[in-house]
């Protein structure tokens, strides 16, 4: 049961793009990682032979998926950092952190080392930056956290902490949150959010950045020389209602409104988004939690059907807009975490 000890990763912020940092390392408890280099082989094709006979390494990257079940921890703020840089303690909610999209040059996307244990060795990638981040979850399970990175060439591998040094886990003492204490709330503009809707089985929520791996490559380097920039954001996703929304109290997007008109709701108040997902922990008073606030939808048709084996369901995917128009809103995604093991330090 050793090469269980020797499993971990770990994430920790960069002060200069693809230099590997020093401090504190923040680990997590990751269910799986795919993390690993990749590079281009470029091949000469001369005519005068009938094989191949000379190769280079050309452009060299690391990319791949972190997973895990989402608990309020350090681990997870960091990640969060990683897509909403500009993070604040304490400006909404006593006790609170709060991630927020980028607005000005100072709100600047992070690069962080990741440290991987396999066993026998530990791996190393240095300039990874956040590329994409989903969060799903379904009754009756675990709310889960992946996100993707990207980032310069996986570095010699090294020996494996010791002593003082082995990974600890500021989240030791929580469990994840699941979906069983979760709220989700529905506000089309026409008043105050009502209460939580009782009908949503599931929903997912995708981040992108689409980050420009292309132009972070320079003469004189064979992997990433800057950190990849990041390009239009991408927010997206689809809710599963245990039912077809036919007529609601608590404005849940409607069938009938979907397909007849244009699917679009609008909050009235910074302080009321179109949508919020509340994802609390099991004591679910308040006091640890995940909350994410999408401000300007538009929903897609919904997809509804039924047969012999079936119950009559509706799923229907959206899109997060940019909310320029909401006083204190002015963008599409908020998260705000607190309690459990989320410290006061700036992600």
């Amino acid at each position: 049961m050793v090469e269980f000890l020797n499993r971990y990763v770990s994430i920790e912020k960069e002060a200069t793009y693809g230099t590997e940092p020093s401090g504190t390392q923040i680990f997590g408890e990751v269910d799986d990682e795919s993390l690993g280099t990749t590079y281009d082989l470029m091949t000469r094709q001369d005519m005068s032979r009938p094989i191949a006979s000379k190769s280079v390494t050309g452009l060299e990257r690391s990319e791949g998926d972190i997973n895990l079940a989402l608990q309020v921890d350090d681990f997870a703020g960091t990640v969060f950092g990683a897509f909403f840089p500009k993070t604040d303690y304490n400006s909404v909610l006593s006790g609170a952190h709060t991630f927020d999209e980028p607005t000005v040059a100072a709100d600047a996307y992070h690069s962080y080392t990741i440290r991987v244990g396999r066993e026998e060795k530990e791996h190393t990638f240095t300039g990874m930056v956040g590329n994409s981040m989903s969060i799903s979850a379904s009754v009756g399970e675990y709310v889960m956290l992946s996100a993707s990175f990207v980032g310069c060439r996986e570095q010699a591998a090294a020996p494996l902490p010791t002593g003082s040094d082995l990974p600890t886990f500021n989240g030791d003492a929580l469990d994840a949150l699941y979906f069983a204490n979760g709220h989700v709330k529905f506000d089309d503009g026409s008043g105050s959010a009502p209460a939580a809707s009782a009908s949503v089985k599931s929903f997912s929520l995708d981040v992108n950045l689409n980050r420009d791996t292309d132009n972070a490559y320079g003469i004189g380097n064979s992997t990433y020389s800057r950190a990849p920039p990041a390009q239009r954001r991408e927010i997206s996703g689809t809710i599963e209602f245990n039912k077809v929304i036919y007529s609601t109290t608590v404005d849940e997007p409607l069938f009938g409104d979907l397909v007849s008109a244009d699917g679009l709701i609008t909050s009235d108040a910074a302080a009321d988004p179109t949508i919020t997902l509340d994802l609390q922990s099991e004591a679910d008073n308040d006091s640890e939690y995940i909350k994410i606030y999408l401000y300007n939808v538009r929903f897609e048709a919904p997809e509804a059907s039924v047969s012999g084996r079936d119950t009559n369901t509706m799923s229907v995917g959206f899109v997060a807009l940019y909310d320029a128009a909401t006083s204190g809103a002015e963008k599409a995604m908020r998260i705000q975490g607190k309690g459990g093991a989320l410290g006061t330090a700036a992600f």
